[in-house]
C-alpha cells in the first residue's frame, strides 16, 4: 500500500477508505436484505471494480429484473480488463473492509461472512458541493442494487464465471 501522503490526489479523493468502506458496506446490507446470511470474503472484491469502472456503471441496470448473466451476456465489453481492474483494487477494497471492521460497520460472523452492522455510518455530505452529493448518492445506489443483484445470482462460483475470473 502507498503511503496516504504520497497517493496522487485523484486516488486519496476517489480510493479513500471511507468512501470504498461506504459502498461496500451498502452492498453489504444490502445482499443481506434479500434474506443472505452475509457475503463472503471473496464476494467482497468484486463490487469496487465494477462500480468504480465509469463505462460498467453507466451501464448498470436500474432494477433487478433483468438477471445479472443476462446483463453481462448484453454488454459484453464491461469483462475487458475486468480481471486486471480486479487485480489492482485489492489492496483499496482490503484497506477499506479494515476500515469498516475497525469502526465496527462490520463483522465476521461465525460462518466466515461478512455481515454489517446497524450502526450508523457517519458520513456528513452537508458541506459538500451539490454534484459531490449526487455523485456519492450514484454510488450508494448501485451499491445497494447490485448487493440484491448478488444475492439472487446464484454462488459465488456462478458469479465469478459470469464475470470471466477465479477466485
Amino acid at each position: 500500500m502507498i503511503k496516504w501522503e504520497t497517493r496522487p490526489v485523484e486516488v486519496a479523493n476517489l480510493l479513500n477508505p471511507a468512501f470504498c468502506g461506504m459502498v461496500l458496506r451498502e452492498f453489504i446490507a444490502s445482499y443481506q436484505g434479500e434474506g443472505k446470511q452475509g457475503i463472503s470474503y471473496e464476494l467482497a472484491f468484486l463490487i469496487l471494480p465494477i462500480l468504480l469502472h465509469k463505462d460498467t456503471r453507466e451501464k448498470f441496470p436500474t432494477s433487478t429484473r433483468k438477471h445479472m448473466h443476462v446483463w453481462i451476456q448484453e454488454n459484453p465489453e464491461i469483462r475487458i480488463g475486468f480481471s486486471q481492474r480486479t487485480k489492482e483494487l485489492v489492496s483499496f477494497t482490503k484497506e477499506s473492509l479494515t476500515f469498516l471492521l475497525l469502526r465496527n460497520y462490520i463483522f465476521w460472523d461465525e460462518t466466515g461472512k461478512l455481515n454489517s452492522t446497524k450502526k450508523r455510518y457517519k458520513a456528513s455530505f452537508s458541506n459538500q458541493s451539490q454534484e459531490f452529493q449526487q455523485y456519492t448518492k450514484e454510488y450508494l445506489g448501485k451499491a445497494r442494487l447490485a448487493g440484491k443483484w448478488f444475492a439472487r445470482s446464484g454462488s459465488n462460483l456462478t458469479i465469478y464465471t459470469m464475470w470471466g475470473i477465479r477466485p
